[in-house]
């Protein structure tokens, strides 16, 4: 019996492990499947996923199942005895991957991205100058894949500067009009410069360029693949009125990004995931616009809508627990944060740690106590969870419990000068923090 096996979340997410069984779940996971039939099969999965995680997120999945021995930041550094059949195929591709073609390339690079190997993408995809990315529209997507892994590990490490979208404005104007590569990194920046960097002056240059490349790109792209671009694009241009705070303008082109996401017609299952998968983006888009405008009901009635849609996201019970928190449904939010807890990361230390404190407020303090010892136990530097269980232990009597927290609390805070270089999710307390940037990357 595989290891692997004796753990519910590691089985569910194996293939982030070693490409193992796909055993279906969420469309993340699909991303993964689509990626490496599109690596070994003459006939392509057109439409890929849109949501690809950071390396947090496996590092997480990791921690959390207590597979450290799948800890690699190349698919070659995997042991021998861990590998499948099909991670020996993606290791193959990798050995030789200088003599590959480079079309080849671009699915094995695909596929190292959905396996949140971003460390990878950047070794063998090397810093392109503008004359390259102009050349070939191939190494223009490959400059984009690697941007946007670059993008993710700093954004993951908290060390973002405007720097950074650099290589994507290289993109945005040498890459060759009419392509979904030169539209992708624009859209980049209309999102980023928006959402990082407060640039109204800047999103709105990009916006413009984006608008332009969406209306060239029309006549070459079929209903679905158009329809999903138009989504795309109307959920990323978005954070120009958001920033200028207009809120009629939001509205309107939220209407206009669902209407796109609610018309889409599917023809095969790769569609079908890819429809879903971009009905719920919106949905969560526009579940954050409801709480930007300050109608609790609204967020609820379109959270509760998500957990139904994707029933095996967890995000989507750390979003509705959020909102149940606001609106004071403290038992309800309890039970959708150990929901989420028992669906595994992103956020699972957090999902704890809101569970305990709702039980804490409902004055069930045994079980708020089980929750931040769990908290505690997906993440060892999870410093909000050991200063609440310091407050809690005296009050339940439990002496050893006292004075383990005191010491952890001391250890913890000397560390705190070290906290950028830390995982996120050890001292965030709050859901919403850690999960902003899950689900924003814009795919090509």
């Amino acid at each position: 019996m595989s290891v692997i096996n004796t753990s519910p979340i590691a089985w569910l997410y194996r293939p982030y492990l070693d490409l193992g069984i796909f055993n279906g779940g969420v469309p993340h996971l699909y991303g993964i499947e689509f990626s490496y039939c599109n690596l070994i099969n003459k006939s392509p999965v057109n439409h890929g996923t849109q949501v690809i995680y950071p390396y947090s997120f496996r590092e997480s999945l990791l921690r959390e199942t207590g597979m450290q021995q799948y800890k690699i930041d190349n698919p070659l550094e995997l042991p021998n005895e861990l590998r499948t059949k099909r991670w020996n195929n993606l290791c193959e591709h990798l050995t030789h991957y200088q003599e590959l073609e480079l079309t080849t390339k671009i699915k094995v690079i695909s596929l190292l991205r959905n396996l949140c190997l971003h460390k990878a993408v950047l070794d063998y995809i090397p810093e392109m100058s503008e004359v390259e990315i102009a050349s070939e529209s191939v190494l223009a997507k490959l400059a984009l894949y690697r941007a946007i892994s670059n993008f993710s590990l700093n954004e993951d490490q908290g060390i973002l500067k405007e720097k950074d979208l650099e290589q994507f404005e290289k993109i945005a104007n040498y890459a060759a009009p009419k392509s979904a590569t030169r539209l992708s990194a624009s859209l980049q920046l209309v999102v980023q410069y928006a959402k990082n960097f407060r640039s109204l002056e800047k999103s709105e240059y990009w916006r413009e360029i984006a608008t332009n490349e969406i209306q060239n790109l029309q006549p070459l792209l079929d209903d679905f693949s158009y329809k999903i671009l138009l989504s795309v694009y109307y959920r990323a241009v978005v954070f120009v009125p958001l920033l200028q705070k207009d809120k009629h303008k939001v509205i309107q082109e939220m209407d206009i990004c669902q209407s796109y996401a609610e018309s889409l017609t599917a023809e095969n299952e790769n569609q079908q995931i890819v429809a879903l998968e971009n009905k719920c983006i919106v949905l969560e888009s526009r579940t954050k616009e409801a709480l930007w405008l300050r109608d609790l009901d609204l967020a609820e009635e379109r959270a509760r809508k998500l957990t139904q849609m994707s029933p095996l996201e967890p995000r989507y019970c750390l979003e509705l627990g959020e909102i149940l928190i606001k609106q004071e449904k403290i038992e309800e939010a309890a039970k959708m944060y150990r929901s989420a807890a028992r669906l595994g990361p992103p956020g699972t230390a957090i999902a704890w740690f809101m569970a305990g404190q709702c039980h804490e407020k409902l004055g069930e303090l045994d079980i708020a106590c089980d929750c931040y010892l769990a908290s505690i136990q997906m993440d060892s530097l999870a410093i909000s969870a050991v200063e609440r269980l310091n407050r809690l232990a005296p009050r339940l009597g439990n002496l050893a419990l006292v004075n383990w927290s005191n010491m952890r609390l001391s250890e913890l805070r000397e560390q705190q000068k070290n906290i950028v270089n830390q995982p996120r999710t050890s001292y965030i307390p709050e859901a919403s923090s850690e999960l902003k940037k899950a689900g924003e990357v814009i795919m090509v």
